[in-house]
């Protein structure tokens, strides 16, 4: 129980740690766009001016920032508390907490984590409020082994994102993560037939789901919008255009979803979709120069400034790379401006 008690505080922890940057306004903003349960007016108020000024609002960032707060609260006032009224009202809270993040139904976020957070907060600290998680003192084994993975690693994953995964950092729901865009030229889509996927290509997915072309170019365009409606998008901005000359020449691909269809599992992680995969799909598809460019967007490291941004072409490995600074993109719309 004391084990799983600090288990859930770091959790929490880390969680608010990672929201500690300029993406987390962007997420509420799109997430609770994206639900189902609040009404239009609440959502057109997430924009700072809609339809013409698509950053988030001051409403969206005051959000943000008590949520983050929130988050960080919950495991301090818990491990502090001594009266059972106080711990009450606290997992009161923490219920409230998920289930906000919950009737989002944020895209891309396992809503069972949130039930499960829930369900271990009620029995860790409400039913077992008496167990001091500091008794793990005891058994000297399994103090180490908690340090090193809810201190430890997180921690060298926050500062240094590149070399952990945002799983083991615990950088969850916070819209700052490794991603990846592959660009496939056009002409050079059949290649990936002589890979033996899980499925198909997204394009013809969606046409066996969608009544007419216009339907599925509407339908690929929202994933391009989603991604840079998203704060940690706008380095794209910088590095497309020294990814490829003509950008409507090429199919669109996130890592995600042409991952997920190579390797028939993702879950969200930009690690798992950029050079190894390239170069394992370039052994069997054989592309020339010019047809695959996948831009490699890094996270955000805690205390950071910027995103590190490679460029990488199937045939000939590196082409570019380059760092954008995160704080002016703020005042940056969703869109080339040509500014």
């Amino acid at each position: 129980i004391a084990g799983c008690k600090m288990l859930w505080m770091f959790i929490w922890f880390w969680a608010a740690m990672s929201k500690v940057n300029n993406h987390f306004p962007s997420v509420i903003m799109v997430m609770m766009n994206n639900g189902p349960f609040f009404p239009k007016w609440l959502k057109l108020r997430l924009f700072a001016r809609y339809p013409d000024d698509l950053r988030p609002s001051r409403l969206a960032a005051a959000m943000a920032h008590m949520g983050t707060f929130t988050e960080y609260m919950i495991p301090l006032l818990l491990l502090a508390s001594t009266s059972p009224l106080l711990t009450g009202v606290v997992l009161f809270v923490m219920f409230g907490f998920h289930g906000f993040i919950s009737i989002n139904n944020p895209s891309g976020m396992p809503i069972e984590w949130n039930i499960l957070m829930v369900y271990g907060g009620w029995f860790l600290f409400g039913v077992h409020r008496e167990a001091d998680p500091f008794l793990i003192a005891e058994l000297p084994a399994l103090a180490a082994f908690l340090a090193l993975f809810l201190v430890v690693i997180p921690a060298v994953g926050n500062l240094f994102p590149a070399r952990v995964s945002f799983l083991l950092s615990m950088r969850y729901y916070a819209g700052n993560w490794a991603y990846n865009i592959w660009l496939i030229r056009k002409d050079a889509l059949h290649k990936l037939d002589r890979l033996t996927r899980a499925t198909g290509n997204l394009r013809d997915q969606l046409a066996r789901m969608l009544p007419d072309e216009q339907a599925v170019e509407l339908a690929l365009t929202l994933s391009m919008a989603h991604r840079f409606m998203h704060l940690e998008g706008r380095p794209l901005l910088e590095a497309l255009p020294r990814a490829v000359d003509d950008i409507d020449q090429y199919e669109w691909c996130e890592g995600e979803v042409l991952g997920g269809s190579i390797i028939g599992w993702n879950f969200g992680d930009g690690h798992l979709n950029h050079s190894q995969l390239l170069e394992a799909v370039q052994a069997q598809c054989g592309f020339e120069e010019g047809e695959v460019r996948v831009v490699m967007v890094e996270s955000q490291p805690l205390f950071g400034k910027t995103m590190h941004w490679r460029v990488h072409d199937a045939k000939r490995g590196l082409v570019d790379e380059g760092r954008t600074e995160i704080a002016p993109l703020r005042a940056v719309q969703p869109w080339p401006t040509g500014g």
